[in-house]
């Protein structure tokens, strides 16, 4: 039973770590595409702004096709890139004793950096998330995850200890 709830108490934060993250990186597209277009000469309402906001969160799910014809969307594959790299971080936390909101932190830095490197071998060195062509854009997304790392530590840690006092009770 403990290790029912062990695994259930993980994946909640993970799911959680991966929702936070998939919307803080769509926003952060949104805002970076919206912030071009101003450089460009249009005029960005607030209305426009929050449309293309919900248009993106709703975009997200749009499925896309991998190599396989396996229908997967952008919260998938956030997702998926998430759990790989905080499986591996768990793998080398079992080896070598790092701080876990250190080496969660690392390790959604760069699952989210992943996610753009495979993409560009992919697709023949095309970006296909527009705010990560520049530097700063791809900082910033990266940025993005390595917070979520650290929301799923926190995260992490909380479960756990609700599991703790649960089994001590």
């Amino acid at each position: 039973m403990y290790l029912i709830k062990l695994f259930s108490s993980l994946l909640m934060a993970q799911i959680l770590s991966a929702i936070l993250t998939s919307f803080f990186i769509l926003f952060q597209n949104t805002i970076w595409n919206i912030l071009w277009l101003k450089t460009q000469g249009f005029n960005i309402s607030f209305v426009i702004l929050f449309q293309s906001l919900l248009h993106d969160l709703r975009g997200g799910l749009s499925p896309m096709l991998i190599q396989w014809g396996i229908p997967i969307n952008m919260y998938g594959i956030i997702f998926i890139a998430l759990s790989s790299g905080y499986l591996l971080a768990a793998i080398v936390r079992l080896i070598i004793p790092i701080n876990s909101i250190f080496l969660y932190g690392f390790a959604g830095f760069a699952s989210v950096y992943g996610i753009i490197f495979f993409t560009k071998i992919t697709f023949d060195e095309i970006v296909l998330i527009s705010s990560t062509r520049e530097l700063m854009g791809l900082l910033i997304f990266c940025f993005i995850g390595l917070l979520g790392g650290i929301i799923f530590s926190q995260f992490k840690e909380f479960f756990l200890k609700v599991l703790t006092y649960e089994k001590n009770n």
